[in-house]
């Protein structure tokens, strides 16, 4: 079969994307690859399509288990053999998967970083029969990157023990910096490089710094008809928002990760189906969900970053219709930002404190691990350490980012279980109890190594061996935990902490010190990029995206800066130059229109007087109470 016959029997697509039959040519070559696609550019179908043309396995490194969940689940109702390791699964569990994949049952395995670095995993990973490597959101390996994650560093030596297996790298957001930062890490070898353009032609790009947000909320979600999303970052935020809507009878949900599974999942749904028109949702939402139609992405708060932003906003327009992405804000939620994400990087000290706090709640004894997982109380945490919640919550994401810990709080935990009786009293039981009998046969046939320890276990699975309804299946495993006889925890959304190393005294912990400081000025810095695209110098919005990831364009035309420009008739140059001659007058204070036009005006007086009013409709300028000219303060 060809890379089109699979895409046409399997995708059910006519035909690839522009870029994708290139890239996966290079792939199925042997070459190594470095895609660059925006969201929404098919980068899945890049390495899916070269997996079924190999007879082999593809491994793909992916770091959220929400997305390996969902991309899993899409490749098995295609008939296509996938599986998923990641930190909070057990490890019986992932022996199982392993065994499968290595006699060829599985064609994808996805696997988070963190289990890529176990010793049990890499002692595995010459015998897999991997014919591909992928690494998923590749930009988390750089720390120049947004999303900076150590165990990605690793993959290099992953690549040790798959000799000859290329590497295909994707990710949707890349300086030139981190595309530079991904071909050495991953020690690429002449690799084909794929940039596909970061434009949007069919996306209008629209800031607006608004007094009253809900007011002009409820004018977008007017103007702009068919499915939307609301980014917010705060889980009340995310509440208020979609109440508002619901007042003006639109039918919107709120989506965040601290929501039971059922929901998000029953959320997911009738968003995609169309039920529900519009989300207001943290950044939880999104990753993975194939919604090509989605007409209008607004951020409500601020992003941390020109990738995170322009990420949230590619959801938009998928299906190369007009589509429109915006920003509101207030003078306060610059100021939010600012101090949200200077203050995310506590002090060595206080994640040591945390670190410690984490294994005291949970019982681990110094040297004990890696691997152990337990519950976790964030709370408890919170109370023990005696600081603030948003500072514990910066501590954890330090020992995430360094490889200590693993949080497994959005993703759906896997039912597990173990039995806690030997054969011969199992048997007596199930002699005894006749009607449970075929539960607990089903179970010693599909679940083996349950008598050795906790194993994963298919409730839906149980329920077919046997004939039952799962909710009967799911009663009788209750029922023999409750007799003592299995321990069954079923699945949840419980938050659920990795030890991905062997725990250590705190003050032995080996924080690398030096690359929190560089993770903390580089985030100054994309921020600062942030805000100059909010409130910087006038542009094109889609010039100053472009510029950021090293992209040269003309003026895309389509957003507000070029809209309200072409109105007035106004040049970029007409426009900033005006700019910068009013800035640098009214630095000393605020004068009159008429007093300023006698200071050397850099345009003729009717160009000059539109540039001001551009200026003063889109909050640059502003009339103080005397009808005086003043400069707004970014």
């Amino acid at each position: 079969m060809t890379a089109l016959d699979i895409l046409q029997k399997y995708w059910k697509y006519p035909a690839f994307r522009p870029g994708q039959e290139d890239i996966i040519t290079a792939a199925v070559a042997g070459r190594d690859v470095l895609a660059l696609l925006p969201t929404g550019g098919g980068k899945s179908i890049c390495f899916q399509v070269p997996g079924m043309l190999h007879h082999g396995t593809t491994l793909v490194i992916s770091p959220l288990i929400a997305l390996m969940t969902d991309q899993v689940n899409q490749l098995k109702d295609r008939g296509i053999e996938a599986e998923a390791i990641h930190a909070g699964l057990p490890w019986k569990t992932a022996e199982r998967i392993l065994d499968n994949t290595a006699s060829g049952a599985v064609k994808f395995l996805y696997v988070s970083p963190e289990r890529l670095v176990s010793e049990r995993f890499r002692d595995r990973l010459p015998y897999l029969q991997i014919k591909l490597l992928v690494v998923d959101e590749a930009h988390c390996i750089s720390q120049w990157g947004y999303d900076f994650r150590p165990p990605y560093l690793r993959i290099a030596e992953a690549r040790e023990l798959l000799p000859g297996v290329p590497v295909m790298a994707l990710t949707a957001t890349a300086t030139e910096a981190v595309a530079q930062d991904m071909k050495k890490l991953l020690q690429m070898r002449q690799p084909y490089v794929y940039r596909s353009t970061f434009l949007r032609s069919n996306m209008h790009l629209i800031v607006r710094e608004e007094e009253n947000k809900f007011q002009k909320l409820a004018e977008i979600m007017d103007a702009v008809k068919g499915p939307a999303m609301v980014y917010v970052r705060s889980r009340k935020g995310a509440r208020e928002v979609a109440q508002f809507l619901q007042r003006r009878r639109i039918a919107a949900a709120y989506y965040h990760a601290g929501l039971s599974a059922d929901n998000r999942s029953r959320i997911q749904q009738e968003w995609i189906s169309g039920k529900l028109r519009a989300v207001a949702c943290t950044n939880a939402f999104g990753m993975g969900i194939d919604k090509p139609d989605v007409r209008l992405v607004l951020h409500w708060d601020l992003p941390d970053s020109p990738e995170a932003y322009y990420q949230e906003a590619g959801r938009a327009g998928r299906d190369g219709n007009a589509c429109y992405a915006g920003i509101i804000y207030q003078q306060q939620d610059l100021d939010r930002i600012r101090e949200s994400v200077l203050g995310q990087y506590p002090d060595p000290e206080q994640v040591r404190q945390v670190y410690h706090a984490v294994a005291a709640s949970v019982q681990l004894a110094a040297g004990a691990g890696p691997g152990a997982s337990f519950p976790f109380d964030r709370d408890k945490i919170t109370s023990f350490t005696g600081l603030l919640p948003l500072t514990v919550n910066n501590a954890l994401q330090v020992l995430q980012q360094q490889g200590f810990l693993y949080l497994n709080e959005a993703a759906r935990n896997v039912s597990v279980i173990r039995v806690l009786v030997d054969n011969e009293t199992l048997y007596r039981y199930q002699v005894e109890n006749r009607s449970i009998e075929p539960v607990i046969k089903a179970l010693l046939r599909s679940c083996p190594g349950l008598f050795e320890e906790h194993v994963m276990v298919r409730e839906s699975e149980i329920a077919h061996f046997t004939g039952k309804r799962t909710e009967d299946v799911v009663k009788a495993l209750r029922f023999l935990q409750e007799q003592e006889v299995m321990d069954y925890q079923p699945s949840g959304d419980d938050p659920q902490v990795v030890f991905l190393t062997e725990r250590y005294n705190a003050a032995d912990l080996p924080l690398d010190t030096g690359l929190m400081k560089k993770i903390r000025e580089q985030a100054a810095l994309r921020l600062q990029a942030m805000m100059d695209y909010v409130k910087g110098k006038p542009g094109c919005r889609m010039q100053k995206i472009l510029a950021y990831f090293g992209e040269a364009s003309s003026k895309c035309g389509m957003c507000d800066h070029c809209v309200e420009a072409d109105k007035h008739a106004l040049s970029d140059q007409d426009i900033l130059a005006v700019y910068d001659w009013s800035r640098t007058l009214l630095v000393s204070g605020p004068v009159t229109v008429q007093i300023l036009m006698e200071q050397k005006p850099p345009l003729k007086k009717e160009k000059t007087l539109e540039a001001i009013s551009y200026l003063v409709e889109h909050k640059w300028l502003r009339y103080n109470e005397a009808d005086q000219l003043e400069w707004v303060n970014a």
